[in-house]
């Protein structure tokens, strides 16, 4: 099938002309105008092109009667830190390669992370600090079945006790998909070398205090923050180390011929033989308001994020996370499920969640967003201690004991995982989610540092402050009478130095200083495990477990690994990106 201009453009400024001279526009790390398509009022920018071609219908029967309107032969679709490795290691196979996503801007949810990378196997960092590791121990660590003998770690538990046990050698009990745990292990160090060689800003080598809970390896890599937004950022704008990550990714692959197309959702999986039989061989996608189909010879690579966004897969995996309508990433990107759920009407096969468990929630007072700095949200402001303050719901009642955390482990006996997320869906909810506010009085406040800055670091609308404790009860929009008996029942427990309604353990302080303060809990559903099933060379599965081909898959959207964090979507995005070039 031969390459076509599309109408309208300049061939000979067509990026995919003459890859190697686009390249090098490319080499100073930049957006260029070919390689970052905003997708503003037409399909390139100026007189570029995108750089694939229409072209003449596909010749099987379930697309024969497709015009194709872009052709290339691996198309990414999403990118995130999975989609830029798969982008970045097709390209450098030499694949043609086409990105789309459907946020204005790259990176995902990764590109906001804090850059603790987990992959290891005897990195030059490790070697320098004394770390041994090697990747027979990242595979030990994610299959052995108990808990380590050289390392131990304390656990609080949810009645006040604590634990001394063996440091878990992962997350859960889950298992990983078969032969997923040796190709991890086994690309881990690979990977690093990869990232290390194209300028990854790595700092130094780390021992985890969970060790390989869940970054995937006993010593994972920090790496130096970046600008989130480099085109457009200026100081004090947001900087993370994902983003140290996530754009020299992006940059090998721009620099290797990659082409990338924002603000372009796809909305359709196409295989060749109807909706369930044959290769995946494309997408439909909307562009401007228009439907686009766009080709791929070799393959079809799915990083579109988590299904935590998405009310169906929430009903699917754990019915009550409907109560939690925010999720991490917002508003700088939203996971909202839509790329797993197209995948499953072409036959896919879904892999299991532990959507409740440990690390997968974050709790912010005074935000809706997790991790989020300005141009893109309001931070927040830290946590208060929870033996200085009360939460209370909608109704102004208090109902738990604030002692329970965002991060209490399972696996203990008298812990729960994530016990805190699960009280408070129980709670009256409202746009936002449950309804939980934390009360204070300014003695506290002024002994803790707490900053409730409206506009800077907390959201009006989650804030309120009064000279009496029924003064607060307007701005938080619960019944006042019921919120002053609830604190003077606090405060005659504090008296007595046990709570006796709710067992809270250590009572430091009476709410009794003017002015007092209410900041309401902004709750986020953070890390997902289940997504489609993939095998060890990062390819979709159906439900008989065979490999769907020319589909591809990784990250987020992808299940068959009891992982979290930046290792797998990087270690998995960059093998499918490299089976697709070899035409896998």
């Amino acid at each position: 099938m031969k390459n076509l201009a599309k109408q309208g453009a300049d061939p000979d400024t067509s990026p995919l002309t003459d890859p190697a001279a686009e390249a090098g526009s490319t080499a100073q790390a930049g957006l260029s105008r070919r390689s970052f398509l905003k997708g503003s009022g037409a399909l390139a920018v100026g007189a570029a092109t995108v750089g694939l071609a229409a072209c003449s219908a596909a010749p099987s029967a379930g697309t024969a009667n497709i015009t194709w309107d872009y052709e290339t032969d691996a198309l990414v679709v999403g990118t995130g830190p999975a989609g830029l490795a798969a982008a970045a290691a097709a390209a450098e196979g030499g694949a043609k390669v086409i990105a789309i996503d459907a946020n204005d801007k790259i990176g995902g949810k990764g590109i906001l992370a804090g850059g603790n990378l987990g992959i290891g196997g005897g990195t030059r960092m490790q070697l320098d600090a004394g770390f041994v590791e090697t990747a027979d121990i990242i595979f030990e660590d994610r299959t052995v079945p108990n808990l380590r003998n050289d390392k131990t770690m304390v656990v609080d538990t949810v009645d006040g006790r604590t634990h001394e046990m063996g440091q878990w050698r992962k997350i859960s009990g889950a298992e990983d998909g078969e032969g997923m745990s040796r190709a991890f292990a086994d690309a881990s160090l690979d990977t690093w070398n990869w990232l290390d060689g194209m300028g990854v800003p790595f700092i130094r080598a780390n021992v985890s205090s969970m060790s390989a809970v869940y970054r995937g390896s006993r010593y994972y890599t920090t790496t130096s923050p970046r600008l989130v937004d480099r085109d457009n950022g200026k100081d004090g704008d947001m900087q993370a180390g994902g983003a140290g990550l996530c754009w020299p990714i992006y940059d090998t692959a721009v620099n290797n011929g990659a082409e990338f197309i924002l603000n372009c959702k796809m909305t359709k999986i196409l295989r060749a033989d109807g909706e369930r039989a044959g290769r995946v061989v494309g997408i439909e996608a909307t562009l401007n308001g228009k439907t686009v189909r766009i080709k791929a010879n070799k393959g079809v690579f799915l990083g579109t994020g988590s299904w935590k966004g998405s009310n169906k897969l929430k009903q699917l995996f754990l019915p009550w996370l409907v109560k939690y309508p925010h999720i991490s990433g917002e508003p700088y990107v939203y996971n909202d499920g839509s790329g797993i759920e197209l995948a499953l009407d072409i036959g896919a096969s879904l892999s299991t969640d532990r959507g409740c468990d440990w690390h997968g929630w974050h709790r912010h007072p005074g935000t809706l967003w997790h991790s989020i700095d300005p141009p893109f949200g309001m931070p927040g402001t830290a946590e208060p201690l929870d033996t200085e303050c009360i939460y209370v719901n909608a109704e102004g009642n208090r109902f738990m004991n604030e002692q329970v955390g965002e991060d209490n482990p399972a696996w203990v006996g008298g812990s729960k995982p994530f016990y805190f997320a699960q009280l408070c869906a129980a709670q009256t909810g409202d746009k936002d989610g449950p309804i939980v506010w934390i009360i204070l009085d300014e003695a506290s406040r002024a002994r803790q540092g707490l900053d409730f800055t409206v506009g800077e670091t907390v959201e009006d609308f989650m804030y309120a402050t009064a000279s009496t404790i029924e003064g607060l009860a307007p701005g938080m929009g619960v019944p006042a009478a019921n919120l002053a008996n609830v604190v003077r029942r606090y405060n005659e427990l504090v008296d007595r130095g046990v709570d006796e309604d709710f067992q809270k353990t250590e009572l430091a302080a009476k709410i009794e200083t003017a002015p007092f303060h209410a900041v309401k809990w902004g709750i986020q559903k953070h890390n997902t495990l289940g997504g489609v099933t993939i095998n060890p060379k990062a390819q979709v599965l159906d439900w008989d477990y065979e490999p769907i081909p020319g589909f591809f898959a990784a990250g987020e959207s992808a299940g068959a690994m009891d992982l979290i964090g930046l290792a797998k979507p990087i270690v998995f995005g960059r093998i499918a990106g490299m089976n697709i070039a070899k035409g896998v």
